[in-house]
């Protein structure tokens, strides 16, 4: 008779669940944007959208580098159906404010932007590897609250780690271009004229009438950590002093 052949078991070493040194390790001292899904975004809702430079790397706001930035900017304004509206270069990352249908041309934009950026700067400096080594943060502007403290944070970042006066605008960012200032904004004198990115007209109602509501920005006014909410004491101050204009 046959013997029945009977397979024999094993213990295998199982390596599946949550433990202890698991998942995507950072490529930056801090962590980067997680790999999750990315909250639901409606067709006339603006994006706050940061990217941050590998640690190490030179500031880009020195005069060569900040100058591929600002090419690269001007080059993507309103490529792949997604437009930057507002910027600032704070030196080892990016701020802007963008315009797109949907997450596709977002995706699309970026990589339109940031690809060719990356390979100049490593032709500047002289290196190889990862520019932008993290997955770029994204906020959804929602409401017309949240709008002019984007707008703010953009436009004002310079002032929070106090690199610009407080009278005057930041040149690092698209400033200029803003319509929006309570004062007419003080230059800073520089031995040549800013040079500013060009960047695209905005389209959202969001970011032409909505932000609006809550008064045109001032000069001195510094960004919030976070563009959520606005405090009432600013909120009063910029409707007194827009109606006294």
């Amino acid at each position: 008779m046959r013997r029945r052949i009977q397979q024999l078991e094993f213990d295998f070493r199982q390596h599946g669940g949550k433990r202890k040194g698991a998942g995507r390790k950072p490529k930056n001292a801090e962590p980067g944007m997680p790999h999750r899904q990315r909250t639901t975004k409606k067709r006339g809702q603006p994006l706050l959208i940061t990217v941050r430079l590998a640690d190490g790397l030179p500031s880009l706001r020195r005069d060569r580098a900040r100058k591929l930035v600002l090419a690269a900017l001007s080059a993507s304004s309103d490529r792949h159906g997604m437009r930057i509206i507002h910027y600032t270069v704070p030196g080892n990352h990016l701020h802007f404010l963008v315009e797109a249908d949907d997450r596709e041309c977002v995706a699309r934009g970026m990589n339109a932007l940031l690809s060719p950026l990356a390979r100049a700067l490593n032709k500047l400096w002289g290196r190889r590897g990862k520019v932008f080594p993290e997955r770029y943060h994204e906020e959804v502007i929602s409401t017309p609250t949240q709008a002019p403290n984007a707008l703010r944070y953009v436009l004002q970042n310079g002032k929070k780690d106090g690199v610009v006066p407080s009278n005057s605008i930041n040149l690092y960012s698209s400033s200029l271009a803003f319509d929006g200032w309570m004062e007419r904004p003080s230059i800073p004198s520089i031995p040549a004229a800013p040079v500013v990115a060009t960047v695209a007209p905005a389209s959202t109602w969001m970011l032409t009438t909505g932000w609006r509501r809550h008064g045109l920005l001032g000069i001195r006014e510094l960004p919030h950590t976070k563009p959520t909410g606005r405090p009432r004491a600013n909120l009063a101050e910029s409707r007194s002093r827009a109606a006294s204009r």
